[in-house]
């Protein structure tokens, strides 16, 4: 059963951290109206006591790693791809956010995205790791970028259906306790027409980590499934390619209109 927050609930989390700095649409928010917020202004929907499998192995890997995940990231992009921004444009160039889009971010992690698309457009992100979106926040207040964040499951968005004109997931789709049902989620959110994207790691990257001392825990398990095989009979024009050096693959679609 869903809900919508209450007037004062949104107004708290407005004021809580400043992150709100664009009007978010309201309608589009499905939650308790006694949903917790926490300083950062984050929804909090997601009982840790609910959580099992992966998401449950990766919200805590995260909530360890958020505090130094941005300078890691920035290290390897640099010596792998010729620096963040540039890593990062090579899958953003897919994604056309228009003035005024609602777009909507699955696995937001610290933001890292967000800081490199349409500034006047209106962002939301998802996450299971508190402590990530913690960073995010932090990250996006000091740019005076505007987001909603809401600590949920990639299975269970509780967002309106057909509400977004942009959606797309980077980095966190290889770890879901369920991809199909989260892809089922992304496309339902999503308006008809509208241009979604998957970008993660390749089984190739994930073999040559996988033994690293420093990066094995996330890597070790069942190898990469291609993710065209979690596609709902509502994508079309399905295209697949990977970059940088075969590191990440891009998977885009469109909800049929």
């Amino acid at each position: 059963m869903a809900f919508k927050t209450s007037a004062s609930k949104r107004r708290f989390s407005f004021l809580a951290f400043g992150v709100y700095h664009y009007p978010m649409n309201q309608n589009i928010l499905q939650i308790p109206v006694d949903c917790p917020v926490s300083r950062e202004g984050i929804f909090e929907t997601l009982p840790s006591e609910t959580l099992s499998g992966n998401n449950k192995k990766y919200q805590g890997l995260y909530d360890r790693l958020a505090p130094f995940y941005d300078f890691a990231t920035k290290l390897y992009a640099f010596f792998h791809g010729g620096g963040d921004a540039r890593r990062v444009h090579q899958y953003l160039a897919e994604l056309d956010v228009k003035d005024g889009d609602e777009v909507l971010e699955v696995s937001i992690g610290t933001g890292r995205n967000i800081v490199y698309l349409n500034p006047k457009a209106s962002y939301w992100g998802v996450d299971v790791s508190l402590r990530m979106m913690e960073e995010c926040a932090k990250k996006l207040h000091k740019r005076k970028r505007g987001v909603t964040l809401l600590q949920a499951e990639a299975e269970s968005l509780p967002l309106k259906t057909a509400s977004f004109d942009v959606v797309y997931s980077v980095g966190g789709f290889n770890f879901f306790s369920d991809r199909a049902k989260a892809v089922a989620e992304m496309v339902r959110v999503a308006k008809p027409g509208t241009k979604l994207m998957i970008v993660d790691e390749t089984e190739r990257l994930r073999k040559a980590h996988e033994k690293k001392k420093a990066s094995g825990a996330f890597y070790q398990g069942k190898p990469i499934s291609d993710p065209r095989d979690f596609l709902t009979p509502e994508c079309e024009k399905i295209a697949y390619r990977e970059i940088l050096q075969g590191d990440l693959y891009i998977l885009t679609f469109w909800k049929k209109g």
